[in-house]
Parts: structure tokens; sequence; C-alpha cells
């Protein structure tokens, strides 16, 4: 069993300042006014795959660095045809679609920039590659015999592959489809011997696995480049002269290291989450799942706060008592009658779904209060109680402020430090520092913007 372990995000956070120091002096051209870039990338394309609801990988964190040096949003757009890519390229509604550099169309040659090569390579259980360690002389088709090799779907668009068929003629050949993580659960698991998968996914999978290891290294180099829409040249010219300066910068070298050599496995931390669960958030998906069903919640809603209060840690317990994965007081347990160890994690986020459900018919909104306005205040409940956001609603309207806005809430919810407000006559619960709960509906909402985008509901 492979278990949950994900790049920090503060890793990833500090290459971008990093990455903005060394290219953010240079003169920005002058590009049309944007929000966001957008990248389209092939699902079996190397370097991009989403883990514990994050994105990773090189080619993501390269238009990550680009998107933050022009201070844009990178959206990452998946599922698409060729012929859908190449339409919506040609009307401007994608910046640029990643492909491999052989596959690319003639027509789109003149607008494409070359912007990595990486190598597929070999996995093999620990037994094997300490056996091909041994060996004098290294013959892969020896090597192998007829054992059974899974194979990433992007190898078949490698010249390599048709000569592998050849070579390895007693072997079993499985093609798959799945992302690279599953493949190597099923590799760890013994369903399968060996497995080739590109090479920046092989050293995240031999970090996360006890059992796997790279026995050999294809020669041909896999090219990758980037076509940007031809809608908009000054883009192209501007990601080229980025990506010329950037390749000379100690960012890039970083993060070779990170993804082609042996970075990632020491930057790797935390644990929990099957390798199987890779395009999902943790190893409690299916409990989120199935007690939001019923509750009527949004499961990444309600693990983004798991992700804050404990990083699916099912064991913690904080100086004041709270405990588990939603970080749930014992007291309130007896309050809604649920039976067992409040620690249970299955008990832990009914709780805290039950909590966020009385929270919310208790604050009585407004019909045609928005979504994000509801789940906002209800965070701000849920962390700071339900006492001091109800005395932040009553100045708001007693002030000519909207009691059902975040914005004007969260604002007497600040002001309720100031000793003026926190004396007012409809103030009942007294004085407040509200930073820390405007960071925790900050944090969560973010977070649970990124889970919408990467993880199916």
């Amino acid at each position: 069993m492979i278990y949950k372990s994900i790049v920090s995000c503060k890793l990833f956070l500090f290459f971008s300042l990093l990455i903005l120091t060394a290219c953010g002096e240079q003169r920005q051209a002058e590009l049309p006014e944007r929000v966001r870039l957008t990248v389209a990338m092939d699902d079996d394309m190397p370097g991009y795959f989403v883990f514990g609801g994050e994105n990773y990988g090189y080619q993501y964190d390269l238009f990550k660095a680009y998107a933050d040096y022009r201070g844009l949003e990178l959206q990452v757009v998946q599922g698409l045809s060729a012929s859908e890519r190449s339409e919506k390229l040609a009307l401007g509604e994608l910046d640029f679609v990643t492909a491999l550099t052989a596959r690319i169309a003639a027509a789109e040659v003149p607008a494409s920039v070359p912007i990595y090569n990486t190598s597929y390579v070999l996995l093999a259980d620990k037994s094997r590659a300490a056996a091909a360690r041994k060996a004098k002389h290294f013959n892969l088709s020896s090597f192998v015999g007829d054992g059974r090799v899974l194979i990433s779907s992007g190898f078949k668009k490698s010249k390599t592959y048709g000569m592998l068929l050849d070579s390895l003629s007693s072997a079993a050949i499985y093609v798959s489809s799945r992302n690279s993580f599953e493949m190597l659960e099923a590799l760890g698991d013994g369903q399968y011997d060996y497995l080739i998968c590109e090479m920046s996914e092989a050293q995240l999978g031999c970090a996360l696995s006890k059992n796997v290891e790279q026995v050999y290294t294809f020669a041909e180099p896999v090219s990758l480049s980037a076509v940007v829409s031809p809608r908009d040249e000054g883009l192209r010219q501007d990601f080229e002269a980025w990506l010329n300066r950037f390749r000379n910068s100690e960012e890039y070298a970083m993060l070779n290291y990170l993804y082609f050599e042996k970075g990632i496995v020491r930057q790797v931390v935390g644990r929990g989450l099957a390798s199987s669960r890779a395009g999902g958030i943790s190893a409690f998906d299916k409990l989120f799942k199935e007690i939001c069903e019923k509750e009527g919640y949004d499961w990444r809603f309600v693990a983004a706060i798991a992700y804050n209060e404990s990083r699916f840690n099912p064991f913690l317990v904080s100086s004041r008592g709270a405990q588990g994965l939603m970080q749930i007081m014992p007291r309130v347990a007896r309050q809604f009658d649920v039976q067992g160890n409040v620690m249970d994690p299955e008990n832990n986020v009914l709780l805290a779904v039950k909590i966020l459900g009385k929270i919310e018919k208790s604050l009585r909104f407004a019909p045609g209060t928005s979504e994000m306005d509801r789940m906002k205040i209800v965070l701000a409940c849920y962390n700071g109680g339900i006492g001091h956001v109800t005395d932040a609603r009553n100045l708001a309207r007693k002030y000519g402020a909207n009691p059902d806005s975040w914005n004007d809430v969260s604002e007497y919810l600040t002001l309720k430090s100031d000793p003026q407000y926190a004396r007012d006559e409809v103030v009942r619960n007294g004085r407040f520092v509200g930073r820390q709960t405007l960071a925790f509906v900050r944090d969560v909402i973010s977070r649970y913007s990124v889970y919408c985008r990467n993880v199916s509901r």
C-alpha cells in the first residue's frame, strides 16, 4: 500500500516568491488586460497531476511561475479533444495548449515554444531492482523476460514504444489510462511486475511507495512544447522572453532538481492518503461524501475545513481539548446526542456537519443571500463562536450595513476589538479580536475553491 505524502504547498509558494523576485524586475511587455492564464493539458501528458486536491507537476509549476510573474490566476483545462483544443486556441478561449512536440500540427509550429524535455523510466519492486543492480551487464529484454509490464498511455506516443513491443516479445504488455499513482499502487501491490511512466511522476511515486524503485531510463527524450493562441502574438513573445530568462535562474535549477532528481523525495511530507486517492483529497473522502450527502453539504467544503483544522489527522487534540479531524469539543457530542468516541472520524465529521447545519439554521439568512456569504458567515461562527458573529451582524444592522453580507459582517467583527464598539448596546458578548477567524474563513474558502477546480463532486 502506498501512503499519502504531499509536497508541502509552502514549497511551491516559496518557488513562486523566488521566481517573482528573479523575474519580476524585468520590464513587462504590454499585453491585453486579463485576469487569468488558461492552459489546456492532456489527461495523459506528463508533468501535471492532482494529488490531495492540489495541483502538482513540472509543467504545472512552470506555468504557475509565469502566471505569478504576470500577476494572473492559472486555470488548467483538461478533458478536451485535439479538435476542441485547436478550436478554442484559435478563438482565443485558451492561451496555451501543452503537447508533445512531435505531435504538434505543422500549422501550429510557428506559434509553439519548446518548454522542457523529460524521459520515461522503468520501475520495479525492490527485490527486482536489487537484482538489476547486481547484474554485471543489464539487458532490458532479459531482465523483464515474461513479466507483466504496465505502461502509461502517454508512453504509446513515443518512438520507443514500438521498439519495446518487439524487444519484449515474451512479456505481457498492458496499457493503462489511469493516473500514475493508481498504476504505482498496482505495481506495489504485485498486480504487475514492472511499470513504465514519466520520470518526474516516478520520482514522487518512489517516495510514496515502500516497495518501488526506478530501474531503467529510456534513452529517447520526450520533448514538450506550448502552443500559444495565434490571436495573441504578444503573449508568445512575452512567454518566450520570460522562459529564456527563467532558464538561467537559480529557481529553474531548483525546479529541475525537485522533479527530475531526488528533491521531491526529500520534500515529501505527511502520510495517510493512498495513491489510488490521487485525484481525490484525503483518505477520508468516502466518509465525507457519505455524511455530506445525507446532510446536504458539499463534501469538498467539509474536507477544506478538516484540512484547516487538523491536516486530516484524526488523532489531533488541541491545547483547549478540541479533538479529531474537525477539532470538535467533547461537550458538543452531548448536545447532538451522538454516541461513541468523539475522536472516531465518523462521529467527528457527523458532529461537525450537524454543527454547521445548526449554525446556518439559527442565523436565519434573508431570502436571496448568496451561497458564498452564507458559507463565510457560517464558517466564522464555526471558528469564532456564533455569539461574536451575531454581535457583528447586529452592529452591521444598526449602522446601515447588510447583516447577510460577509464583507459587512467581517468589518464589524474586526471593529469588535475596538472598546467603543465592544461597549455598544447591541453587543452581548464583549470584545473580540477577529483576525484569526477572518484568516480561518479566508483559508478554508481558498482551499475549497482549489478543491472545486480539481476534484469532482
